[in-house]
């Protein structure tokens, strides 16, 4: 906290008051049939485990992988985001007057899954979202990347091919996501606002509510209804062993591809998400490349992202395969073919992951 002026520490006051988090388990209601925590918001079931591991500093790219990227365990990263721009700089006003002709991507405040997201400039969106039902998930354009550094911890070695996506989000009080897990690695930063997270290893995607996953499907998301969970219908909720993170601006958060979470905002919260694809069967981290001049710091805009957006595009698309993932699927599904793989066949594998992804 010693970096923080008066200022922000008294905003970080009014944000820490905002919910009780985590929150405490309640009692059973005298003579109630029903366990604690039936119909209240997820977390009220079981007590958490604990806070996800925290760091002050940014971790090495060798030591984050061999720590928490291969064996997927989530970590906090506090303050990483300081000293980059868009901590300071992006104000509703700022935001406006750079890039306000910007698409966004909209959606309603709570995720359902269900519903159809919409497109806005970012103008429009700016204007309406404090007092209208949205908030906005969507690529960050490529006019914005300057003013966005890269985490140290993957800035060089055998992360460079996999930096898959870079994704804004902007909302305003009560936020929430349903309980998911993404197919992709993701450091999630906050750079307004506070955002509690409930974190869960996927292993107790059943006792949630979330089906096994399918092969070449990377994303899912529970049936539970994150404020209300119904502990009739889904009672090995209260089995679930939880640990939980709180991000104030400046801190990020690691979320392992697969890894189960749920998470809230208050205040206005603006954040950045930058993916990377799972590094399915890589063992080894290659590090030949991670100098000193490697990792000094770096803008966002230099460094090889897959899946942008500019000003004009007309779709503003999320959650792409990567292409080295792509490649390395058609070479394994062609190696069953003494022949090769035609093009009828080609087409038959290329309709058949596709489905899958639906």
């Amino acid at each position: 906290l010693a970096s923080l002026g008066q200022a922000e520490l008294s905003q970080r006051d009014i944000l820490e008051k905002a919910a009780v988090f985590p929150p405490v388990r309640p009692d059973r209601p005298p003579a109630s049939p029903l366990p604690a925590g039936h119909k209240m918001p997820l977390g009220n079931q079981k007590e958490s485990d604990g806070h996800v591991i925290e760091y002050h500093e940014a971790l090495h790219p060798q030591e984050f992988w061999e720590k928490h990227v291969k064996p997927n365990v989530p970590l906090v990263f506090r303050g990483m985001k300081l000293d980059e721009p868009a901590y300071s700089l992006w104000s509703d006003e700022y935001l406006r007057e750079k890039y306000g002709d910007q698409h966004v991507r909209v959606e309603f405040k709570r995720e359902n899954r269900q519903t159809s997201a919409w497109r806005l400039t970012l103008n429009d969106f700016l204007n309406r979202y404090r007092t209208e039902n949205m908030y906005t998930v969507t690529v960050l354009p490529e006019i914005m990347r300057h003013e966005v550094k890269v985490p140290k911890s993957i800035l060089c070695g055998t992360y460079r091919k996999y930096l898959q996506e870079l994704n804004l989000w902007i909302g305003f009080n009560g936020t929430r996501s349903v309980v998911h897990y993404d197919a992709d690695h993701n450091i999630h930063c906050l750079l307004s606002g506070r955002k509690d997270f409930i974190m869960i290893e996927r292993r107790y995607q059943l006792k949630l509510g979330l089906g096994r996953k399918a092969n070449n499907v990377g994303s899912g998301f529970s049936r539970l209804e994150p404020d209300s969970i119904d502990l009739v219908k889904f009672p090995g909720v209260l089995d679930v062993p939880w640990t939980h993170a709180s991000l104030y601006p400046g801190d990020c958060i690691f979320i392992p591809g697969g890894y189960i979470h749920q998470v809230r905002g208050y205040g206005r919260t603006i954040s950045e998400t930058l993916l990377f694809t799972p590094f399915e069967g890589i063992e080894d981290f290659d590090g030949s490349d991670c100098t000193e001049e490697k990792l000094k710091y770096t803008k966002l805009s230099d460094v090889q992202i897959y899946w942008t957006y500019e000003g004009g595009d007309g779709d503003i698309e999320m959650g792409y395969m990567n292409p080295h993932v792509v490649k390395n699927m058609i070479l394994t599904e062609a190696k069953q073919y003494k022949k090769g793989l035609t093009k009828k066949r080609f087409i038959a594998y290329f309709l058949q992951v596709t489905r899958r992804q639906l």
